[in-house]
């Protein structure tokens, strides 16, 4: 499951694997860890966190993971996940080695979290119809939250404003609320754009982190 469905799982499971240590899969593991279950991360990088800063990465390890019933693996793929059945066959997770792609380990947990990141929710919505091109799934803007036609052409799709995590610029619910006063003050005539070097990144623990 996605961590949308790690919000609607109806049970708490003994044995929790979450399949990337980034800002989602840390958030999840605080989460599970207070309700009972241990964690294994399962990271490709050969470092935990590896978008963080170093020096905030150590500081959440000391205090989010070392102490916690967390373990992990990194510098992994979990080349194949299969899924199991809830109280009656565990999930199956085989991990390769980042490098040399050979079988190093293969676990059962109770249940898998993929952690991998977002994709934007933009199929479906008749973007072609008015000409707007794509970039996987991303929608191209300019700095006053313009839509453009596409990521190589700088052309001003009229009337037609893209904030969020659909335009891709940066994922983040705070960065998105700036993005949406930002596309408002231009839509009513005051030139504004949005400073994203101004804008913390966040994750939401027990100690929270931003950096």
């Amino acid at each position: 499951f996605t961590s949308d469905g790690a919000l609607k799982l109806e049970f708490v499971p003994e044995w929790v694997a979450i399949i990337g240590s980034g800002y989602i899969g840390l958030e999840f593991s605080d989460v599970y860890t207070a309700l009972g279950s241990e964690v294994t991360f399962i990271e490709a990088l050969p470092m935990l966190m590896p978008t963080f800063d170093r020096e905030i990465a150590k500081q959440a390890e000391r205090l989010l993971i070392r102490d916690r019933a967390i373990d992990f693996r990194t510098n992994v793929f979990a080349s194949e996940v299969i899924p199991g059945i809830p109280g009656v066959k565990p999930v199956t997770i085989k991990m390769i080695d980042a490098d040399t792609k050979e079988h190093v380990e293969t676990i059962e947990v109770d249940a898998a979290m993929v952690a991998t990141g977002r994709v934007p929710n933009t199929n479906d919505m008749g973007l072609e119809d008015r000409g707007i091109e794509t970039s996987r799934g991303f929608v191209a803007v300019n700095a006053q939250m313009q839509v453009l036609t596409s990521h190589s052409d700088d052309t001003v799709v009229p009337n037609v404003y893209c904030i969020g995590d659909a335009n891709g610029k940066m994922m983040l619910a705070h960065a998105a609320s700036a993005q949406g006063i930002s596309a408002i003050e231009n839509i009513c005539g005051r030139t504004h754009v949005v400073d994203h070097d101004a804008v913390p990144a966040a994750c939401f623990t027990h100690p929270e982190i931003a950096m």
